[in-house]
């Protein structure tokens, strides 16, 4: 029985460093989702993954743990290489795929897509006609930007000669109960005016607010918990 907490306890303790040595290369790795990565950032990440994964099954943990480090100040510095005029040509280049309404049948065969694929990615743009494309664009990172037409475009406050007020960037100031008063130093707002709106627009305490939201220009939006919950 002591060998097996023992070796339990071993195996715990190699896992947890796993865990943390992954986390703290992925980490300083950057902020880049899979779409965005390029093939050779790719080829490194699932290297690290199965490095990360040895001592699970070995007992070489520290020297693993060095390994992930060394192959996420690789994928550091092949990034930093790769924004080199040199290296331009290495990473996938955009690829316009509709032009004037028409699909380009030679690109999409380039870039190895089809059309049922072309046709599903603008729907989700919300585009369900290709007559309605100006400029379709794949870009490096698999996505697609979709110029439409302009006889397909929404209307803007331009179009109706409309100068609406520019919109600021809202914080969350209260997370289940708990204000959060440095999200309200970035708003311009103090605890008070937080406690006192709360009680002018809602009737409430903070101490029953799931969620709230607010902004520089004092405007406050609130998630009141549901009684029981």
């Amino acid at each position: 029985m002591g060998d097996f907490l023992t070796d339990l306890s071993i195996y715990i303790i190699r896992s947890v460093i796993v865990i943390a040595g992954t986390w703290l290369v992925t980490n300083f790795i950057g902020k880049k989702s899979i779409a965005q990565l390029t093939p050779y950032e790719i080829a490194i990440l699932f290297i690290l993954s199965n490095v990360g994964a040895q001592p699970l099954v070995s007992i070489d943990t520290f020297k693993t743990a060095f390994g992930m480090v060394i192959l996420g100040i690789s994928i550091i510095l092949i990034s930093k290489v790769s924004l080199s005029k040199l290296f331009y040509g290495m990473n996938a280049e955009p690829a316009i795929v509709v032009s004037n309404g028409q699909i380009d049948r030679m690109q999409l065969k380039k870039n190895r897509m089809s059309i049922y694929s072309l046709l599903s990615m603008l729907r989700v743009q919300g585009y369900f006609k290709v007559e309605d494309v100006e400029y379709a664009i794949l870009e490096p990172s698999g996505d697609l930007s979709v110029l439409p037409k302009v006889s397909a475009r929404p209307l803007t406050p331009e179009d109706l000669n409309l100068k609406p007020e520019q919109d600021t960037l809202s914080y969350a100031v209260i997370i289940d109960g708990d204000i959060k008063e440095h999200a309200l130093a970035s708003v311009q707002q103090t605890k008070e005016w937080l406690i006192n709106e709360l009680m002018a627009q809602y009737k409430t305490a903070s101490k029953d607010v799931l969620y709230a939201e607010a902004d520089s220009q004092g405007n406050l939006f609130a998630n009141i918990k549901k009684s029981g919950a």
